[in-house]
């Protein structure tokens, strides 16, 4: 083999050896999709489904698992179907982590619809505008749609779906500037006007002006109040008030015990008719003391008028009282 012959041998190798390389590059970034069995998963929305399109990403709780494969209106359901394509290999079914078959795969979302609640929705891909398709866990105890749409294409998995949070958000947008909408301005501006000006002439009144000043006058009272309050009473002699206070509280507790203690001791039925006895023993000693005092007090008037009469004659004692002597 001459030169030339080795220099075309090398050039044709070379490049059967860049196409064989093509070709793995290939296979790796994309070709092998074609080799791998797709589950297809179905899904409707009643909702504008602007910004999702072919090839959108479909992700269970954030992590892509297939792209949608095509959108589709059904008129007379009044919904837009969405096809998905999901590769299993993406749900492990062990610890070792091998990949799910297809019937495994399909037992498994079988099984998370119905029991867990999981549900397709649209949401945003960022400020870009665009959509995909997020399966969560959106209506857990919830029950499964009664009436399934009449879907067209192929059989597939239905996955029911839920209001996006967007169009929640629209609604309650939509309801509330439709509320603000019917709020009359003109009357509450003509109200407030008005309540205004009653305000300013409810505030220029005599009236207002001479309570205000007593307000300000009573202020100044109390401030000076609570001026020579606080000189009097300094924190030394608020601390010995205190502790007198607390000095007299307990003693009154010391006496009380002691009180109740004597009260428990002493025999009150026997001390009561004691004490009624001697009230009336001292009664009647008071009736007789009183009799003897009268006695008493005619025996002195009686000795003031035989006083007199030997004063007046002296000699009466020998010879007897006379008819024209003494008093009468």
């Amino acid at each position: 083999m001459d030169d030339n012959q080795k220099k075309q041998f090398l050039s044709g190798l070379f490049v059967l050896f860049g196409v064989a390389l093509l070709l793995v590059l290939l296979f790796f970034l994309g070709l092998s999709d074609f080799f791998t069995q797709k589950v297809l998963l179905r899904t409707g929305f009643s909702e504008s489904v602007q910004g999702l399109s072919r090839g959108s990403a479909v992700k269970y709780r954030g992590v892509q698992i297939g792209t949608v494969s095509n959108i589709s209106i059904l008129v007379s359901e009044n919904i837009i179907q969405v096809d998905m394509e999901i590769d299993p290999r993406f749900f492990s079914k062990g610890r070792k982590g091998e990949s799910s078959s297809t019937g495994e795969f399909r037992a498994f979302m079988n099984s998370e619809i119905v029991k867990k609640g999981l549900r397709a929705r649209l949401e945003m891909l960022g400020i870009t505008g665009m959509k995909y398709i997020d399966f969560d866990y959106f209506a857990k105890g919830a029950p499964m749609p009664e009436q399934v749409p009449k879907f067209t294409g192929p059989n597939a998995l239905f996955v029911p779906s839920v209001t996006s949070q967007m169009k929640d958000f629209t609604a309650t947008l939509t309801e509330a500037v439709d509320r603000i909408s019917k709020i009359r301005y003109e009357q509450i501006s003509e109200r407030l006007e008005s309540a205004l000006v009653g305000l300013g002439q409810l505030l220029n009144s005599q009236e207002i002006r001479s309570t205000i000043s007593r307000i300000n006058e009573t202020s100044e009272n109390l401030e000076r109040v609570t001026r020579n309050v606080s000189t009097v009473l300094s924190e030394e002699r608020v601390k010995g008030v205190m502790e007198l206070l607390e000095q007299n509280l307990k003693k009154l507790s010391t006496l009380q015990n002691s009180l109740i203690s004597t009260t428990s001791e002493a025999k009150l039925p026997e001390s009561t008719e004691a004490f009624r006895r001697a009230m009336n023993t001292f009664s009647d000693s008071r009736k007789e003391l009183a009799n003897t005092l009268m006695k008493l007090d005619q025996t002195l008037e009686a000795l003031r008028v035989l006083a007199d009469v030997l004063s007046a004659d002296p000699s009466s004692l020998v010879r007897g009282r006379t008819g024209g002597s003494g008093r009468k």
